[in-house]
């Protein structure tokens, strides 16, 4: 998308939204017109393009090792209310055959990085939102031009009050005070940590917005860090729930007292979405060291020999093709080579898990060789916090139908290999699920990715609250 902060700085007329070019990356840019070219961008960033982590309609569904349901993946959200953005989300932007949410939230966002200060940005979105909050649908080129027009009447009235449109104010910029020094107000990290508690990127940006909002409303524009965290924890009970402002306490204090590393270890089948999961997860607990067992097995390769490990250097639902001594009687030669080969790889494993823990790094692994009954988290319990999950898509056809959409995309050539070994990936992931149950290891559904990694993420920052709170009442 074209910078628009870098066309005319003469501000000229409104543009005629009729003639506008469809392309977003030309947008109002092309017109020449300063506040057309923040119009459009704030517009196009406003609301974003329509995709989904979800590779199906489908709600996800985290449940135990009894296989009881939770709660479905809605659950939580009806009782944490239907915030703004669920409101927001019945209005769509159609673009024609594409329909999209607006967003409030990231239509103020957009603004503020034009130049745009913030009460004025929050005052245009609302302006916006008030004229479309009774439609259920709204066109490109409608929204473009309420934006528009409600920067003009910003520009108009800024006029005469002798500021510029896009110049924030000298006082405006928010300070946050700690031990450690002063920064400038971040709204990233603090939407961050309101992911850890559980949020969808849209309400944790949304509220975010609204945090902020309050802070400007106050005369000081330095702040401690303290009063910041404080503010975030009576928006999400306020907003959401009293879990939601436990589990962002919850967060902070973890990252704020405790030296432990966070290790994630994600398991599952070949091709179900683990690694897509556990990336995303990492993403909103802000772990940056993600590994994959495959990575690990593939150095392991360099070491040991096909003749010395021959079930190491195939793929794991082909490992029982090179055994080497006999099935056990009654035994599934699948699940005994894919056993064999994850024994292996567990070497390398817990070689990764000493080495985050020594470092102090906080890691995500993922992998078919993380196997329920291989590992347990208690071993580390006094020098980390060590949870396993693991990744199911327990129907059937939903798997296949998984394996056969990526075997057209990129990667084509591994995927298809899954899809002719789907029956052995199948029964990998029976073997997975029934030790799941056995050593009450967690199942996370992935049919919906982006229920899956809040509900995830939900799990791990609760339980880590309620280790910590065990961990305390015992010193006490």
């Amino acid at each position: 998308m074209a910078d628009s902060r870098k066309d005319n700085s003469e501000e000229k007329s409104p543009v005629d939204a009729s003639v506008a070019p469809r392309d977003e990356s030309e947008g109002f840019a092309a017109q020449g017109t300063v506040k057309g070219a923040i119009a459009s961008r704030a517009f196009a960033e406003g609301v974003p393009p329509r995709q989904s982590l979800s590779r199906f309609a489908t709600q996800g569904t985290f449940h135990d090792s009894e296989r009881g349901a939770w709660r479905n993946d809605r659950d939580e959200d009806d009782a944490e209310g239907d915030e703004p953005s669920a409101t927001l989300a019945r209005v769509r932007v159609a673009d024609g055959d594409t329909h999209r949410p607006f967003m409030r939230g990231i239509l103020v966002h957009s603004l503020t990085e034009q130049g745009v200060p913030f009460e004025d940005a929050y005052e245009i979105a609302q302006a916006v939102w008030l004229q479309v909050k009774g439609r259920s649908r709204v066109t490109k080129d409608q929204l473009r031009e309420l934006v528009s027009e409600s920067l003009s009447e910003l520009a108009e009235e800024a006029g005469r009050e002798s500021h510029s449109l896009g110049a924030k104010p000298p006082d405006s910029k928010l300070e946050v005070l700690g031990e450690d020094g002063r920064w400038p107000f971040n709204q990233a990290r603090l939407q961050q940590s309101l992911l850890a508690a559980g949020l969808k990127p849209i309400q944790a940006f949304e509220t975010v917005v609204d945090i902020e909002r309050d802070l400007h409303d106050g005369s000081d524009r330095k702040v401690s860090r303290d009063f910041i965290r404080d503010l975030a924890a009576n928006h999400l009970r306020e907003r959401f729930s009293l879990e939601s402002a436990n589990r962002y306490l919850s967060w902070r204090s973890f990252q704020a007292d405790d030296e432990r590393p966070l290790i994630l270890l994600l398991g599952g089948t070949s091709g179900v979405g683990k690694s897509t999961l556990a990336l995303e997860v990492a993403r909103r607990l802000g772990i940056g060291r993600v590994l994959s067992t495959d990575s690990i097995r593939d150095v392991m390769r360099m070491m040991l020999t096909d003749e010395l490990v021959p079930t190491l250097h195939v793929s794991s639902f082909e490992a029982h093709s090179r055994l080497t001594t006999a099935v056990h009687k009654g035994a599934d030669p699948v699940i005994e080579g894919f056993l064999e080969q994850s024994r292996t790889v567990s070497v390398g494993v817990r070689a990764v898990i000493e080495r985050a823990i020594a470092e102090g790094t906080s890691t995500v692994l993922d992998g078919v060789s993380i196997v329920p009954g291989l590992f347990d988290g208690k071993e580390w319990a006094d020098r980390a916090h060590v949870f396993f999950l693991l990744a199911a898509d327990e129907d059937r056809e939903s798997l296949h139908g998984h394996l056969v959409a990526r075997a057209h995309g990129k990667g084509a050539r591994a995927s298809e290999r899954y899809v002719r070994n789907f029956r052995e990936i199948f029964t990998i992931q029976e073997d997975l699920l029934e030790r799941a149950r056995r050593f009450s290891v967690p199942v996370v559904d992935v049919q919906d990715l982006e229920g899956a990694a809040r509900r995830v993420v939900k799990h791990v920052v609760g339980q880590l609250g309620e280790r910590r709170a065990a961990e305390a009442s015992a010193v006490d």
